[in-house]
């Protein structure tokens, strides 16, 4: 008999006006990047391994993930997640809420990062597990709740 795991992460970006009003809602499933993966690995053989996925960042370059990306074309934001928790044992909901005043400007890419280093301390810092493109451009008149639901299960 063959497993077959397989790991999903699924996209929703909700923006909302100052008055917590919805504008506009995306959802979509994103690129899981190599040395995303390779962590998974990592964290199975080394018990004090960090594989804890702590950060998001967003970027304002708009080349095409690919599975050798290490990090964001040009990271301009980055925050530690808003809230995370368990949904299911094979399930987990990590959110970054970036407020009005924050990250305001052109989103091309976003991108999600994990392990030592990833504690929000600065761009191009810890493992970067997977990417997306989004295009938006921010103002300071709206807040985007970026929700990621990674699932891990038997295909």
């Amino acid at each position: 008999m063959k497993s077959r795991m397989k790991w999903t992460a699924n996209i929703k970006i909700t923006a909302r006006d100052l008055n917590g009003v919805i504008i506009d809602v995306v959802e979509f499933k994103n690129l899981l990047v190599t040395v995303g993966l390779g962590m998974v690995v990592d964290a199975w053989q080394t018990a004090a391994f960090d594989s804890e996925i702590k950060d998001m960042a967003l970027g304002d370059d708009n080349t095409a993930p690919a599975l050798t990306d290490t990090i964001l074309g040009n990271e301009t934001f980055r925050m530690v997640f808003t809230s995370q928790a368990e949904v299911t044992a094979t399930s987990l909901l990590s959110i970054a809420v970036v407020p009005a005043a924050s990250a305001v400007g052109l989103i091309e890419e976003i991108g999600w990062f994990a392990g030592i280093g990833a504690d929000g301390i600065g761009p191009n810092t810890g493992i970067l597990v997977s990417r997306v493109l989004y295009n938006r451009t921010k103002t300071a008149l709206e807040s985007l709740s970026i929700e990621r639901t990674d699932t891990i299960a038997e295909a």
